[in-house]
Order: structure tokens, then sequence, then C-alpha cells
């Protein structure tokens, strides 16, 4: 369906044969055993804000596709998605240690876990600053509303696998489905300087796996490697067959998108060159996303708005222009998107850091 506040761009070029179509997500997607659910639960609101203006635009797609459509010089016409709102009221969350909440990752919990999951999609997130927390909210609807699990965090800095002394705040959840391994495998960083994974075979209690990236697996000097997204490597020819993109910061302290490949999604290396280095300018939440048979790689960039530059199946030739995707009156970043019946969501944070919220965005019919 194309919105009606389409701009005449936008027309123009689906008049002149760009369709515009939409694309499926595939869920994408130690031992420490979460406390019980509570019986009681209370849902929590779902509610829509005069902080989001009507004309934003974002970029979607299939994660792990192979498709080899090659990039192009220009990211093309995009789909304009309408805000909702907060995904769910952080007020009324039982586990709120200090009012942030930052990168969604959504996960179809029904698809994997068959009838023990709580509903059918699980959308995880946690706060940065200390303690931190890996938690996550449930619901049968993309659109809510989402019931908090009572017992989070589900990962904690408190987990002994951890290490001692223990990481000041565990965060960046990204839950990917391993099909080799028949689990969920949630990576995470904690403290900033490495990012972990872990494994579940339920979304709630988790064995501790080990150290995906650190500072010293990249190719110069690192300060932070954190904020990964992890997705089946797109080249079919590739000998790898998951990838990562994740932030690095150095001793300048601009920081950068990287990215890291594996056999099995546990041990990784560390590619020599950057995906996306602007400079004097801060990146972070890389992800790839295909639109219309053109592969991308989104990310955000300070002051807080959400690009996209195009990117070939090797993940090695990036366009040179980068295009602003979506943007507020409030800073966006880490956009995670999800496709059900015709409509496709974008869940993303809204706010300045330290008061950050989980937000919307559709496209589609509702």
């Amino acid at each position: 369906m194309i919105p009606n506040t389409m701009s005449l761009v936008a027309v123009l070029a689906i008049l002149a044969g760009v369709q515009a179509s939409t694309c499926r997500l595939t869920s994408r997607s130690t031992t420490w055993t979460a406390p019980s659910q509570t019986a009681a639960e209370a849902a929590s609101s779902s509610s829509t804000s005069d902080v989001y203006p009507d004309d934003t635009f974002l970029t979607v797609s299939t994660t792990g596709s192979t498709t080899t459509a090659e990039p192009t010089s220009s990211p093309g016409v995009l789909p304009r998605f309408e805000n909702e709102g907060p995904a769910f009221n952080k007020a009324n969350l039982k586990y709120n240690p200090n009012n942030e909440f930052i990168f969604p990752s959504v996960f179809d919990a029904s698809l994997y876990f068959g009838e023990a999951a709580l509903a059918k999609w699980y959308l995880y997130y946690a706060p940065h600053d200390n303690p931190g927390g890996i938690s996550f909210v449930y619901s049968d609807n993309l659109n809510g509303p989402w019931i908090e699990y009572q017992s989070n965090p589900v990962i904690s800095r408190d987990w002994p696998a951890l290490g001692n002394p223990r990481p000041g705040h565990v965060s960046s959840a990204d839950a990917v489905w391993n099909e080799e391994e028949q689990k969920m495998y949630m990576y995470f960083h904690g403290d900033n300087s490495v990012t972990r994974w872990a494994t579940s075979e339920d979304g709630i209690n988790f064995d501790y796996g080990g150290i995906a990236v650190s500072n010293s697996d990249a190719p110069v000097t690192t300060t932070e490697s954190s904020y990964a997204r992890v997705f089946r490597h797109p080249d079919p020819d590739s000998e790898y067959t998951w990838a990562m993109f994740y932030m690095v910061n150095e001793p300048n302290n601009i920081r950068k998108i990287r990215l890291a490949e594996s056999f099995n999604g546990e041990d990784w290396t560390v590619a020599d060159d950057y995906v996306v280095s602007e400079p004097g300018a801060n990146v972070s939440g890389g992800n790839l996303w295909d639109w219309d048979g053109q592969r991308y790689v989104v990310y955000h960039r300070e002051p807080g708005k959400i690009y996209a530059r195009t990117i070939d199946e090797t993940l090695r030739d990036v366009g040179t222009e980068a295009v602003v995707l979506f943007e507020a009156s409030e800073r966006v970043a880490a956009p995670y998107f999800v496709t059900e019946n015709g409509t496709t969501h974008m869940f993303y944070e809204l706010g300045a850091r330290s008061s950050t919220s989980i937000a919307y965005a559709t496209f589609g019919r509702l």
C-alpha cells in the first residue's frame, strides 16, 4: 500500500517502473537461569506522541538474503514510514533502574519455541547505564500491547559466568536463531570493550558462551567493541556463515563500524577495513538490510539521524553516498525491522542518551 503522504519524487519513481514491495524479515535473530515468571502480569500501555513528525524515511529489507544485486551509487526510492509512538510505556515497567532503554531486537518466539513461547513476539531491550540488564516484553501483535516479563533482567551484570570483576553493565541485546545449533544466540556487550554471546532454548534461560569480539581483535588500537548486529552472511561464495557489524571506538574518540565474520557464530574474525567511517562524526548501530533488490548498511550518526549506504554481498563495497532515512525532533538510533502480513515495523530507540525509549513506526497496511 502506498501511503497518502508519498512524495512527488516517489510517485514519479513508481511511474518510471520502480515498484515498491513489501519484504519479509527472518528473525535473527553461562547457565544463568532467570527467576520464574509470576502469574499476575500487567499489560504495558501503547500510546502515540506528538514528538514524532510525519515526514520520515527509512529502508527495510530481508536479513540474510542471497540475491546478487550489485551496489549502486544512489540508494534510490525508499518507503515512507508513519510514526506510531512508544512501543510500550516505560513508566509502567517493573524493571526500570534508570528510565532509559536502548537497542531493540525482535524475535519470533512462537516460530522457534513453539507452544512453550509466552507469545509470538519477544522484544528485547536493555538500559545502558549501570547496571543495564537484558530484558524483554512479549506480545502476539507487533503493535502491542506488550507485556513485561516480570523477572527481568534475563541476563544481569551479576551473572557469575561474566567473570570477576563483574562488568558495570550489560546491554545492546541482539537475538538470532542459529539453525545449525537449534538455539537462540544472544549477542550483548558488557562492558563496552567486549561483545559476548550466550545461547538459549527458550529465550529466558541462558548458557554463557564467551567473547565474540573485543578490543584486541581489531587491527588498530581500539577502546570500545560493542553494539553488534549479527546476521547470516549474504555472500553465497563466502567461506563464512555469519557476519556482524559492530561499533568500535579509538583513541581519537571517533566511533566507526567494523565487520566481523564467523563460521559458527561463536569464533569471529575481524576484517581489516571499516564498513562505515565518517571523518569527525560518530557512527553506530550498523545493520544489514535489503530493499527492492538492493542491499544497504543502515546506521545512526550524531546528532541522531538514521542513514543508509548501499553495500554489496561481500560486505566490503560500500556506497559513498549516505542518505538520511529517518529523523525526528529527538535523537533516533538502532533500527530493527520486522514485516508481518504486509506491514513493516521499524523499532528504534528515541531520545537523548540516558533517557531513551523504545518506539516504532510502520509502513504498509495495519
